[in-house]
């Protein structure tokens, strides 16, 4: 045999291995140009944690904790007001900053974050639409259903709902002595309460959990268990993309996609909207009895209704419920405050301002109460999530650094919130706070409170509502109950998942001698 024959024989035993060797020598090739691409990258200059120029695993980990928003925290305390949590990623808990980069025409657009938001991969919502000019027309259309007129009209909605859930707490969970107490879970009963509120207002009806105390058609259950996966859809953006193509595929997107037939899951809810949908004509009413009517007089297209009803009642049930409770903590499990507010909650009822459940009008005029209110909003944020914008194509300059068109810039919704506008003990439950003389510092303070519900054209637009069922809710709350915490050392377990789930809010009850019968 001879050198010729040889070599091709030995070339050829190796040949087999050529694929297998330029695959190892690409993956290494590519690792050092990342490397490299990393370390000169203009957000090399920015801080944050050690795995957060190279992979997003570091944010992966984070949300999969159940508790960003002091991790969030964490990273701007060691890192400054503007920090890198990933490879083309970073997160601010400056409010100037937040206003700028959310206000209009600032060039900023929402990043694919909000892909994730969408409940069907091919039908944006007001959440999710990430076109700003298809999002300001769809605003337009709905910002309508939700302003001071629509809200009056469910004010009465909204107080009948509450009458029946104190009237069910007078009967069924409250102890009828100090000496004799009853313990009971009444988180889990103001979610219930939240979801028959916000169902009635949306759809005309309420799921009915207040009066069978249980978590219906698995509502709540569903939310958080799809919360939990979906809030990793916004930082491994590439499964929204794999879902909008799958989703094109028809037997794939019948499996994957959410549908009104479904018997269980997203597409259960959506079923009960769809039903209630379809019945409703398309004729215009002078009085809308809920946000259905609203939404029709308004000229909401008919595929856009199932979609923003579904994202309302997850949004505007979940969301009120961590405030009410969260507010209802700090208030119980802080003597001062809760013998103060029970004093001025003590005057109104005893001057008749309040002879059925409070008006809203006249709550506003309680401030200490609205004081209890800002304050628990602030330390309590119902929202951590992201919120990712992309900065312009340009770049723009950020706190005095450069940063290159494309980074994703996220809010630290809750760090946001301790800022030193509010004093030299932020992290302090102090509603006294918001009763100071100093006007420009207040409105300060208001500015940057108010960003928890968003900015510019993303404010939340069922805040003024939202308000209001928490102004209602804590008033009644306290003037028909005395309220104590059953284990002090673990008051609840409350996770975060982008929104918050509690559970076991355990308390005891008894009657209140000051307040009238709201029955």
């Amino acid at each position: 045999m001879d050198f010729f024959t040889v070599s091709i024989f030995h070339l050829g035993k190796h040949v087999l291995y050529l694929p297998l060797l330029a695959a190892v020598i690409f993956v290494k090739v590519a690792f050092w140009v990342r490397i490299l691409y990393r370390y000169r990258r203009p957000l090399s200059a920015i801080p944050g944690p050690t795995l957060a120029p190279w992979t997003r695993f570091w944010i992966v980990k984070t949300l999969a904790s159940g508790r960003s928003h002091e991790i969030f925290i964490e990273i701007n305390k060691k890192y400054g007001s503007l920090a890198r949590i990933g490879p083309n990623h970073l997160i601010t808990n400056d409010p100037a900053t937040t206003r700028r980069i959310l206000g209009v025409r600032s060039g900023y657009e929402r990043g694919p974050w909000f892909d994730s938001i969408k409940i069907d991969p091919h039908v944006p919502n007001i959440v999710s639409e990430r076109c700003e000019e298809k999002h300001r027309k769809l605003r337009h259309k709905l910002a309508a259903s939700y302003n001071g007129k629509n809200v009056a009209l469910m004010e009465p909605v909204i107080d009948k709902q509450i009458e029946f859930w104190i009237s069910r707490a007078k009967r069924e969970w409250t102890s009828p002595s100090s000496d004799n107490l009853k313990t009971f879970d009444i988180g889990r009963r103001l979610q219930f309460l939240t979801v028959d509120i916000i169902t009635k207002i949306c759809l005309g009806q309420e799921l009915g959990m207040v009066a069978s105390d249980s978590d219906k058609y698995d509502f709540l259950k569903t939310i958080q268990q799809g919360n939990a996966v979906c809030q990793h859809f916004s930082v491994l953006l590439e499964i929204n993309t794999l879902m909008y193509y799958f989703a094109k595929i028809p037997y794939i997107g019948r499996v994957l996609v959410p549908k009104p037939t479904d018997i269980s899951g997203v597409g259960k809810i959506l079923g009960i909207i769809h039903k209630i949908v379809e019945k409703r004509p398309d004729t215009k009413v002078e009085k809308p009895k809920d946000m259905l009517d609203a939404f029709i007089n308004n000229g909401v297209p008919r595929h856009q209704i199932d979609p923003e009803l579904a994202i309302a009642l997850v949004a505007g049930s979940d969301t009120t419920s961590t405030s009410v409770q969260a507010t209802l903590l700090a208030i119980i499990t802080n003597p001062r405050v809760y013998r103060r507010l029970k004093a001025e909650i003590a005057t109104c009822v005893s001057e008749g301002r309040a002879p059925g459940i409070i008006q809203d009008c006249e709550s506003r005029q309680l401030t200490y109460l609205q004081a209890c209110l800002s304050e628990g909003l602030r330390k309590f944020p119902p929202l951590s999530q992201l919120r990712e914008r992309m900065v312009p194509p340009e770049g723009d300059i950020i706190q005095g650094i450069r940063v290159p068109g494309g980074t994703y810039v996220g809010f630290n919704a809750w760090g946001t919130q301790l800022n030193s506008v509010f004093g030299e003990d932020p992290e302090a439950f102090r509603p006294e706070r918001w009763l100071i003389d100093d006007k420009e510092r207040l409105q300060q303070m208001y500015q940057t409170q108010e960003l928890i519900f968003g900015h510019g054209s993303t404010k939340c637009l069922g805040m003024p509502m939202a308000l209001m069922e928490l102004r209602k809710m804590i008033f009644e709350l306290l003037r028909n109950f005395d309220i104590t915490i059953a284990n002090s050392y673990k008051p609840w377990s409350s996770t975060c998942r982008g929104i918050f789930f509690q559970e076991n809010f355990n308390v005891h009850m008894t009657l209140e001698t000051f307040g009238n019968d709201t029955e």
